[in-house]
């Protein structure tokens, strides 16, 4: 018979082993139960708050569509591309935007609008536009210094614009020799079958010199042309479109080739000359003589600033390529890529006296740029892949700013666009105030503050009235409605309002005028009072360009420079 009290104690000992044992083992955790609906709608949650926050404060994309930064960047109606940019909007927040970023901004006369133009102008900075060139003016009592700006060799690159071969290539069926360029002697020239080859056979005549000079006498000479620097397609159909206008000659040039001389030469020069009326002709150079060459910069018949010799050799039997640029007053030599010297001619300005007077549409014989190979020597020279470049061209034209300097606030940049003849930047942003009565009446300024009490109002927007016989776009305002004796404006903030009254664009002048909606005894047409906005506020830069994610003639991702 079983002790009762014995087997009492033998349960309780195996519960309190088996308890034990439970105690020793990991306890396994509840698994929470989620469903793939919750799931996905968590990740679709997270993947759209960074996607916003990554757009609001660190990258964004934008479309270009205007032509104002070609061809750095595209906006190409002709050729209907439009690149996509990608913005970095973190940098400008940590630091100062700098001079030569391309820059993502809100539209002084209208804030709610992207601008992309390129800064040329820093806070407190004044500048002058002359030459194709920027520079920073500093003034000692009635003493001016004239200081060039200097694009960095890193941008510099991505703007020099092709003309030769490019524009042969753009005039099909038109010859190098005797069309682009000019032989001389003329018998001593032959051209090869390929672009930018040609032979020179050279005889030792005293004093005799044989020149290669850039012409081009379809396009006007070595001049600003809105078409440079395009694809040939491209170039063709904005040529046709934009036709032959008023322009400048462009100092800064380069010139490179390939130069093999069967012996060795006497002299070998890569020149600009630069042709102004009332001015002494400045020739620029870099000349080769005895395996030594020197940059030089000569005014009329006074003497010449050279840099040190450096070496420079010509090697008979050797191809070896060459290269020269009058570039923001400064020059540069290059041997087989490779900068040989550097050498500062800014007491050799060509700030003046570009301007093409008179409508004249190209470069006649006292006022013109030309670059040219010079040689001297005996025996055939053969020279292979000339290529001729010249600069972007800032220009003053389109500016609505009266004196020659423009000296910049502080907090507030200068921008322009790197297509300067198609750019409407801050050389020429212009304001148009309108006032507004409470019953959408259009009236002028002082009316409307005259009546503010009635809740009339004074209106501030972008002046860029178009004739109603052309097609629009968002930037024009005001835009007349010609059938309802209306006007749509968009104020500085970007709101539209609408007006009564009659608006008149003259087609030739662009003067924009307007009638009130009902003609009656002592009502005429009135001017709206304009004025100049050149500059972006600091705190409206949005940000700075940073790539480019789609590129004729193929889709590709490229740094901006």
């Amino acid at each position: 018979m079983t002790d009762p009290i014995l087997a009492a104690r033998t349960a309780v000992e195996q519960a309190a082993i088996q308890a034990a044992k439970s105690a020793s083992q990991p306890k396994t955790k509840l698994k929470p139960r989620i469903g793939p609906i919750r799931y996905n709608l968590e990740a679709f949650g997270v993947a759209i708050l960074g996607a916003v926050l990554l757009k609001w404060f660190c990258l964004e994309a934008f479309q270009i569509p205007t032509s104002s930064m070609q061809p750095t960047l595209m906006g190409s109606s002709e050729a209907g591309v439009y690149d996509r940019l990608l913005v970095d909007k973190l940098t400008p927040a940590i630091r100062e935007p700098q001079r030569w970023d391309v820059t993502v901004f809100g539209y002084p006369l209208q804030q709610n609008q992207n601008y992309v133009k390129r800064l040329v102008g820093l806070p407190g900075e004044t500048l002058f536009i002359g030459g194709g060139n920027l520079y920073r003016v500093t003034q000692d009592g009635t003493k001016r210094t004239y200081e060039p700006l200097r694009k960095p060799d890193r941008i510099q690159q991505g703007l020099w614009k092709e003309i030769y071969p490019a524009r042969q290539l753009l005039h099909e069926g038109q010859k190098g020799l005797g069309g682009m360029l000019y032989g001389t002697p003329t018998q001593a020239w032959s051209e090869g079958s390929e672009l930018g080859a040609f032979t020179v056979a050279l005889e030792p005549v005293a004093g005799r010199v044989y020149k290669l000079q850039f012409k081009d006498n379809v396009d006007g000479g070595f001049v600003d042309r809105v078409w440079d620097g395009y694809p040939t397609s491209t170039a063709q159909a904005i040529r046709e479109k934009a036709g032959m206008r008023e322009c400048e000659i462009v100092p800064d040039a380069r010139i490179t080739a390939t130069v093999r001389p069967e012996q060795t030469l006497d002299e070998l020069a890569l020149e600009v000359e630069v042709r102004r009326p009332g001015l002494p002709m400045t020739t620029f150079s870099l000349l080769v003589q005895g395996g030594k060459a020197k940059l030089m910069a000569q005014r009329g018949n006074e003497p010449a600033i050279e840099s040190p010799s450096f070496v420079f050799e010509l090697p008979p039997g050797v191809a070896t390529e060459v290269g020269f640029a009058h570039l923001d007053d400064e020059l540069i030599a290059w041997r087989d890529g490779d900068v040989a010297q550097r050498f500062d001619v800014s007491s050799h300005d060509c700030r003046d006296a570009c301007e093409i007077q008179g409508g004249g549409t190209g470069a006649t014989g006292d006022h013109a740029s030309a670059p040219q190979l010079r040689l001297k020597g005996a025996g055939k020279v053969h020279i292979e892949g000339l290529r001729i470049d010249r600069d972007l061209h800032y220009t003053k034209r389109g500016f609505s700013y009266a004196q020659d300097l423009i000296p910049i606030p502080d907090g507030k940049y200068f921008m322009m666009g790197d297509n300067t003849l198609q750019s409407i930047d801050s050389r020429g942003w212009t304001s148009i105030d309108i006032g507004r009565l409470a019953d959408g009446t259009a009236v002028t300024p002082d009316e409307a503050k005259a009546r503010a009490a009635e809740g009339a109002r004074v209106l501030r927007g972008n002046k860029r009235p178009m004739p109603a016989s052309m097609q629009k776009d968002r930037d024009e305002t005001p835009i007349v409605i010609r059938s309802k004796d209306a006007l749509a404006m968009i104020d500085e903030f970007g709101e539209i309002h609408a007006l009564k009254g009659r608006g008149l664009v003259d087609e030739q002048t662009g003067k924009f005028t307007i009638e009130p909606p009902t003609t009656g005894e002592g009502q005429k047409a009135w001017e709206p009072p304009e004025d100049w906005h050149g500059f972006v506020k600091r705190e409206h830069i949005r940000g700075r360009a940073l790539l480019i994610f789609w590129r004729w003639p193929f889709p590709r991702m490229s740094p901006i420079r």
